[in-house]
């Protein structure tokens, strides 16, 4: 068998870390074919998720929230993006914003929440509070909850686990006042060191899954990711809202 893949698949592969394994490989031989070739390039495909879809001999494959698409055909395999020309989206995507949407609901407990509690609207941030940007955004914090969206922060130290950052936020996350003690890094202030159980390793390490390279990277909660700094008026007209009238 011969077969073609692209490095972004490549790459995802590499870091993946799902353990999938073939659940669905002895309902359709062709799945095992296409993980036994892949998997003599890419190890991690052999505990790669991948499924059928409705495009006859297409195969999805799922890397921790990336995803590529299988074509099938005799002795060659064809890898890439699925796009449905009726609707224009690309079907990746929309796996990647359900897998997204997901994994937030399992770390809302390890979060820094702003803004009204009964909220319908949301947005999840993975933060750095040495990162300029990030700071920039978090200014326009009280913009955001004014127009009913609650801000999620999820640390993501870019420096790494044990860098200063990294310290920075568990301090941020052993204070009294979370919110505060956050609001006040962001603004360059100091924050009593402090240390306790906390979950900076895990919210860092599903960065790093999920393919978030830098900061801040925001999802929506539609599951759709936005990486970079975006104003608050350009993230509520994302979300279908409309900005608060300034009086």
């Amino acid at each position: 068998m011969k077969i073609l893949v692209s490095l972004a698949l490549t790459g995802a592969l590499l870091f993946a870390g799902a353990s999938h394994g073939a659940e669905g490989d002895k309902k359709d031989p062709n799945i095992a074919k296409v993980r036994a070739e892949l998997s003599k390039m890419i190890p991690a495909a052999d505990s790669a998720e991948i499924i059928s879809t409705d495009a006859q001999g297409v195969y999805r494959l799922g890397m921790q929230g990336s995803y590529a698409f299988a074509y099938v055909e005799g002795d060659f395999v064809l890898i890439g993006d699925l796009y449905n020309t009726s609707t224009k989206e690309n079907l990746g995507d929309l796996a990647q914003a359900e897998y997204l949407k997901g994994a937030m609901v399992d770390y809302e407990d390890k979060m820094i929440v702003y803004g009204p509690k009964d909220a319908k609207r949301h947005i999840t941030v993975f933060t750095d509070i040495d990162c300029g940007y990030c700071r920039k955004l978090h200014q326009e914090v009280p913009e955001l909850t004014k127009a009913g969206v609650q801000v999620r922060y999820l640390a993501f130290p870019r420096a790494g686990v044990g860098s200063e950052s990294y310290k920075k936020y568990v301090s941020v996350w052993c204070n009294d006042d979370p919110q505060q003690a956050l609001t006040d890094a962001k603004a360059g202030k100091s924050v009593a060191s402090a240390t306790c159980e906390n979950p900076i390793t895990d919210t860092y390490n599903l960065g790093r899954q999920t393919g978030v390279n830098g900061t801040p990277t925001i999802i929506f909660d539609d599951g759709r990711k936005a990486p970079g700094y975006l104003p608050s008026d350009q993230l509520l007209a994302r979300m279908g809202i409309s900005v608060p009238d300034a009086n």
